[in-house]
């Protein structure tokens, strides 16, 4: 009689482990995919090694039963936005390049999918949180000795720092994917024990802030100060007011042994007398940006003119926008939205929009009830209520860094809405807590 409850109890065994080698394997993808060797490294270079290992993990997710679509708020925002893609191919001003920006985009829903799956007790959710935070830190001290091998943009006037690889290297886009970071970092460290982990953190934040200061990003700088007065206005009491003495010294010393082209590159943001003409027509090029993406969704209201940079520009200048708006020849007519709401109008129309703000909401909405049932319930571990408030500053930071950049495709939107879903799913009982499921 004792036979069958055997075979069971192995057979239960047989499938805890398989569903433990995909959370291992997504959190390998996601070191893959952030660190990118295969552009990063010159020995791997042309060697998509992601692919084959993606089939893999997917494969060995299928036979687990982990290839699934786990119950989440954000779940109709991300797969409406995916159909979209696909929906408004026909319409798009170019075709073959909107479904490939369509491929494109159902990777990243992959990835949200197996996260969200993969994530149902706190150990398997805070393994991807740190694997993300290390790939980042990795990522960061490889672009740093590039950076002083000679790999560099010359750009404004002034040398400035890349991230390795090509996807978001570009110094903006490096220099917002270290603020975006830094929540995480924080959620980590105020429920890390270890002196030797706690001192790694704190070592990131201060190459991060290093970093950033070489890439000469105003965009990135502006979102670094939003996040601290993000941190200052949550304090409460004395700590608020340590915190502002913290930041005025921090800024104080920083600006003081910053190089003299950063600061003036810094200056640039109220001063017109100072730094490059083309600073300054950097930033007014944001706002030609703006009205070329409003006038590209007047004329293409509900199927807009196509996913991807390479349909607004190639839109924009097959139809004259730029003449039609008067806008000066000195300005460049070959470039995208420089601002994320006038990305996905102008790519996705009024249909995008709808979508995207519901993923916007739900991705806030599912963090704040997760902090506030956290908040209600002395079993719930710390580091819930933390990261509750990272997805939240992140998210913010996002939309602050969309004002100046067009950034719907980077991953990050994803990662925060299966974050949010998998850490609403835990806390509401759903899902196990404990890492055993006990």
């Amino acid at each position: 009689m004792t036979f069958p409850a055997i075979k069971n109890i192995n057979l239960t065994q047989r499938t805890n482990n398989t569903a433990s080698i995909v959370l291992v394997m997504v959190c390998a993808y996601l070191f893959l995919i952030i660190l990118r060797p295969w552009e990063s490294i010159s020995y791997l270079h042309g060697i998509r090694i992601e692919f084959p290992f993606a089939v893999m993990m997917i494969s060995v997710a299928i036979l687990a039963g982990k290839f699934r679509i786990v119950r989440s708020p954000t779940n109709k925002w991300v797969y409406g936005l995916l159909g979209l893609h696909f929906l408004l191919a026909p319409f798009a001003f170019n075709q073959a390049f909107a479904v490939d920006i369509g491929i494109f985009y159902a990777k990243l829903v992959v990835l949200y999918l197996l996260m969200l799956s993969v994530a149902d007790n706190e150990r398997a959710l805070k393994l991807l949180v740190t694997v993300f935070v290390f790939s980042m830190m990795l990522y960061t001290v490889h672009s740093l000795w590039e950076f002083y091998n000679g790999r560099h943009v010359y750009r404004m006037g002034m040398v400035r720092m890349v991230g390795v690889g090509g996807y978001l290297s570009d110094p903006n886009a490096f220099g917002a994917s270290l603020v975006l970071s830094f929540p995480f970092v924080y959620a980590l460290l105020r429920t890390e024990t270890r002196k030797t982990i706690r001192m790694l953190y704190y070592g990131y934040f201060g190459l991060g802030i290093y970093c950033l200061i070489l890439t000469g990003s105003r965009s990135a700088s502006l979102a670094f100060v939003f996040l601290l007065l993000i941190w200052l206005l949550v304090q409460k009491g004395r700590k608020k007011l340590l915190a502002v003495v913290f930041i005025f010294l921090g800024f104080g010393i920083l600006w003081t042994y910053m190089p003299e082209d950063k600061q003036e590159r810094i200056q640039t943001l109220w001063d017109e007398d100072v730094g490059p003409v083309g600073a300054h027509m950097s930033a007014e090029g944001r706002m030609i940006g703006w009205k070329v993406s409003w006038e590209m969704f007047k004329r293409e209201p509900l199927t807009g003119v196509g996913a991807g940079g390479g349909n607004f520009i190639g839109y924009r200048t097959t139809n004259h926008i730029d003449e039609f708006l008067g806008i000066e020849d000195q300005h460049n007519p070959y470039s995208q939205s420089h601002t994320l709401y006038g990305q996905v109008l102008a790519e996705q129309g009024i249909l995008g929009a709808i979508l995207f703000t519901g993923l916007v909401f739900s991705i806030g909405k599912s963090a704040f009830v997760a902090r506030r049932r956290v908040l209600g319930k002395e079993n719930m571990p710390g580091f819930f209520n933390y990261l509750s408030g990272a997805i939240i500053t992140s998210l913010l930071l996002l939309l602050f860094l969309g004002i100046g950049g067009h950034n719907f495709y980077r991953p990050l939107w994803l990662w925060l809405a299966a974050w949010s879903g998998a850490l609403l799913n835990i806390v509401q009982g759903g899902q196990d807590v404990s890492a055993d499921g006990r």
